[in-house]
């Protein structure tokens, strides 16, 4: 099959968009923290949590994911050559035909058969410990194949907690699951109940899906110069002179120059998006089961007719078992996502942690919706009403609300969660951190000696700041807001150019 090269370009930029690709009991004081284990913990790692290897027990092999930088650098290399005639013929045709050999076999190991098994026997190194080694203190991570069909990793996972329990001597175990681990643990739970569960915290996960997958299963792909700008500046979040480098975002946005990029990408977009899920969206992610269980369920049907009844209408290929093991999820698994839920909170204390303070993936229209910067925080909180991106909660909602739930920066609206005493919201916590603060603040919830709440530990509110600069966690009281005025993001971006100034006298004057 002919393979554009600009489609598969697309397909990885993609990719890494999904990478860069969700109570009852009340105090009515508030305790300190530490806690003491008395049974293990198991980790659940989301969606792209682990390497996959080539053969899991040869490592020197190499990795099926994420590609290796020297193999990327070597595609790059080659293509050069091509990229120059393209400048000069503007031939996308033919650099598509010279350089898509190389970008397919960037890519290509990491797809799965077509009926969802995995080729070749890749996977991630299982870390197993030995019985001897495990007891009422140990913290686990369970390791898994995030590309498979969930149902058959909760059934690893049942094994796994089996392992655990008998070697440990304990009766149960506690769980933190993060992001499509969040599925996992509830595919778990749907299938064989919570009795083994002491406690269980659902650290941003996707069990109630993210927007932007259902969107670009349906291709519905497209960028704007908002978008962009603010995709971009999420991105540099961590970067010691972020706010300098959002300045200079902002600054080729006004100069007309992020429009211009915008122009182009669309263009492509609009010329190549068929060809991009033909064969590089829909072989990769719409063939791994993981990515349709984190299809949101208005968007799961739509989705499906897209990728096997126009995507690949003119396929011959079989994946009749693909198929089958989708809509086994969305039978045995999907609507009964809350109910498992409920029933969990009924037996096993239950902990919610959501993150926002984010857009959404710029290459779909769901943009504007608040994210962590992957999941939906009106999915990853199980419910909360959720304000558009860089607006607020209306005056009329807000004079209707429970100001107990209402956000500090009055966006967020807990009261409509699941377990609205259970939900704790963390502002501007991007999705793939893991800070020593949040860790611990999970194991205090996990091993509090009964159903903590919002109300139970004074350092623990239901609304939470994430500090960037000092990777910690406090209540939040929008000790931030002079990001939000103009004369405070001037005096933040000189800060950063005399930081700049000041770290390259340094490299001079030091050598």
């Amino acid at each position: 099959m002919k393979r554009s090269f600009a489609a598969k370009l697309l397909g990885i930029v993609l990719a890494f968009a999904v990478v860069i690709v969700p109570i009852l009991g009340t105090f009515s004081y508030a305790r300190e923290t530490g806690y003491e284990m008395d049974c293990p913990n198991i980790y659940i790692h989301g969606f792209m949590g682990t390497d996959l290897y080539v053969d899991p027990e040869n490592p020197d092999l190499g990795k099926v994911w994420p590609p290796a930088t020297d193999d990327i650098l070597a595609a790059v290399k080659a293509i050069l050559p091509d990229l120059g005639k393209l400048i000069l013929t503007h031939d996308w045709q033919a650099f598509s035909d010279a350089a898509m050999p190389y970008v397919y076999d960037l890519m290509s190991p990491a797809f799965l058969n077509p009926d969802a098994t995995v080729a070749d026997n890749s996977g991630p190194k299982r870390k197993i410990p030995p019985a001897s080694s495990i007891n009422s203190k140990s913290k686990l991570d369970f390791s898994y194949d995030w590309r498979l069909d969930p149902i058959e990793v909760a059934d690893e996972l049942n094994e796994f907690i089996d392992y655990v329990i008998e070697s440990s001597g304990c009766d149960k175990v506690t769980i933190e699951c993060h992001s499509f681990g969040g599925v996992i643990a509830n595919t778990y739970a749907t299938l064989y109940g919570n009795e083994k569960i002491k406690s269980i915290c659902y650290n941003t996960t996707a069990i109630y899906g993210e927007t932007y997958t259902g969107e670009l299963l349906t291709g519905q792909i497209r960028v704007s110069t908002d978008s962009l700008t603010e995709y971009l500046k999420m991105a540099v979040d961590k970067n010691e002179y972020r706010e300098l480098i959002k300045g200079i975002f902002d600054l080729l946005d006004a100069a007309g120059l992020t429009d211009a990029v915008v122009a182009l990408g669309n263009k492509l977009i609009e010329n190549l998006a068929v060809d991009a899920s033909r064969e590089v969206l829909a072989p990769m992610f719409g063939g791994w089961p993981s990515i349709w269980a984190m299809t949101e369920d208005d968007d799961i049907d739509a989705a499906m007719d897209y990728v096997f009844n126009t995507v690949y209408k003119d396929s011959d290929v079989d994946r009749s078992a693909l198929i089958a093991k989708i809509e086994d999820y969305n039978t045995r698994i999907r609507p009964y996502k809350e109910q498992t839920l409920r029933a969990m909170n009924e037996n096993a204390g239950v902990y919610v942690i959501a993150r926002y303070g984010y857009s959404g993936l710029f290459l779909t229209p769901s943009w504007t919706s608040v994210t962590d910067g992957v999941v939906d925080t009106k999915n990853s909180s199980f419910g909360a009403t959720v304000a558009p991106y860089g607006e607020t909660l209306s005056e009329d909602y807000l004079a209707k609300a429970d100001a107990k739930y209402i956000s500090p920066d009055k966006t967020v609206d807990a009261s409509t969660c699941l377990f609205p005493d259970q939900t704790w919201i963390i502002r501007r916590y991007p999705h793939a951190d893991n800070c020593r603060a949040v860790t611990e603040m999970v194991f205090n919830l996990l091993y509090s000696e009964e159903q903590a709440t919002v109300d139970t530990f004074e350092k623990y509110p239901q609304f939470l700041y994430y500090d960037l600069d000092t990777d910690s966690v406090c209540p939040d009281t929008l000790q931030d807001a002079e990001r939000f005025t103009f004369t405070g993001r001037l005096k933040l971006i000189m800060q950063d150019i005399f930081k700049l100034i000041k770290m390259l006298f340094g490299k001079i004057f030091n050598r």
